[in-house]
């Protein structure tokens, strides 16, 4: 916040549904989580008013919703919220890229057979810039598409300082927005919005 820092282009970034994986692992383990029993699982992790905030923001329908909104919850609360402030902060001082990684479909390299879809959790782009530890996690080609213009990206940022580079889509310094990483399109987003950074910006 006081700047005191190296000062060098930074590239920095989450993924869209980062603890997904981890709420299913949790569920998995044998940790309930239901429609009936949310207000005390929220209520376990924030006081009384904040926990009817969050409710409000993070409503549970029934059952089948009911671990994918908590991995949503935790997601915006301990990662994308955060990095979205760290982006800011360092975006006043230095060059700064920030990204979103957001294939759902991503190859699940995280957890085996969860009980609901992982999306883009935590790791998830790890197989679109390696190959981790030789796995040869399979790609579709418009996948492999987004892991080769991925690898241009990072590539011409270690070179330059820069993630740009010619055929690449544009790839703007931040200012309020990240590049947005998917198959099916490239480009900025206000990812502050979709991961209700406002509310967590009155949460301690």
């Amino acid at each position: 916040r006081a700047g005191r820092f190296h000062r060098v282009p930074v590239l920095i970034g989450n993924n869209h549904d980062e603890d997904l994986a981890l709420a299913a692992g949790v569920i998995k383990a044998g940790t309930e989580i239901t429609a009936a029993n949310w207000p005390d699982v929220v209520a376990g992790f924030f006081p009384p008013a904040q926990a009817a905030r969050v409710r409000a923001r993070y409503p549970v329908r029934d059952d089948a919703t009911a671990g994918p909104v908590f991995g949503t919850m935790l997601g915006d609360w301990n990662w994308a919220c955060p990095t979205q402030a760290t982006e800011g902060l360092l975006s006043r001082q230095v060059p700064t890229y920030g990204y979103e990684f957001a294939d759902g479909n991503a190859p699940n390299i995280v957890l085996p057979d969860p009980p609901f879809p992982i999306g883009a959790s935590h790791a998830t782009e790890v197989s679109y810039l390696f190959d981790p530890g030789g796995w040869q996690v399979p790609l579709t080609p418009e996948q492999r598409r987004l892991s080769n213009t991925m690898m241009d990206y990072w590539t011409a940022f270690a070179r330059t300082g820069n993630p740009n580079g010619p055929g690449l889509p544009r790839w703007q310094p931040y200012r309020g927005r990240v590049q947005s990483l998917a198959p099916t399109a490239i480009g900025p987003v206000d990812a502050a919005r979709t991961h209700r950074c406002g509310l967590w910006s009155t949460i301690g």
